[in-house]
């Protein structure tokens, strides 16, 4: 009888177990959740150079596209610039996406190359009887210099992640050549 009295059958579940459950899944829960806080900001850090490299890239193709005599400081979208002997410096102004400032800047300047050109007198010096015998054909070097004929293109997105104190950039340098008989 004394059995009956203190161990009823349970069919109930009493606030004390409901309270115990509540803190057992409250302390599981919190790490997850602290784990998921950091990886929404890895997640618009990620996003932020996703869209820098996009921008570099913009702004390279726009460059490239310009005839290579015709470069202009002056011309869109370059805001100021200046010039130097062998090399142009220029910035595209600034950029504001989802609240991140991006500052784009350009960097033209001369590329100095030279090669040799390996070429066949297949007539030897104009006589026309061994163009058809590989031992008597003339072998020159001929050494070109295209120093003012190709620049490099160098742009840099300057940007900095929101609540963070340093400055983050990225940077994208392409060769364009103007080789054509003249």
């Amino acid at each position: 009888m004394l059995k009956k009295l203190f161990f009823k059958t349970k069919k109930a579940v009493t606030l004390v177990e409901i309270l115990l459950a509540v803190v057992l899944m409250a302390g599981a829960f919190l790490p997850i959740m602290g784990l998921m806080t950091s990886s929404i900001k890895v997640t618009e850090q990620d996003e932020n150079t996703q869209r820098a490299v996009m921008l570099c890239q913009e702004k390279l193709n726009a460059v490239l596209q310009m005839p290579f005599d015709k470069f202009s400081v002056n011309s869109k979208p370059i805001v100021s610039g200046t010039y130097n002997n062998n090399e142009i410096v220029a910035s595209f102004g600034a950029q504001i996406i989802d609240g991140v400032t991006y500052t784009s800047s350009l960097l033209v300047e001369q590329y100095n190359v030279s090669f040799n050109v390996p070429t066949c007198d297949f007539t030897r010096k104009g006589d026309s009887r061994y163009k058809n015998d590989p031992s008597q054909w003339g072998f020159n070097v001929i050494q070109c210099d295209a120093s003012d004929k190709v620049k490099r293109y160098t742009v840099t997105v300057n940007w900095q992640d929101k609540g963070k104190d340093n400055q983050k950039f990225y940077t994208l340098s392409s060769l364009k050549a103007d080789i054509r008989e003249k």
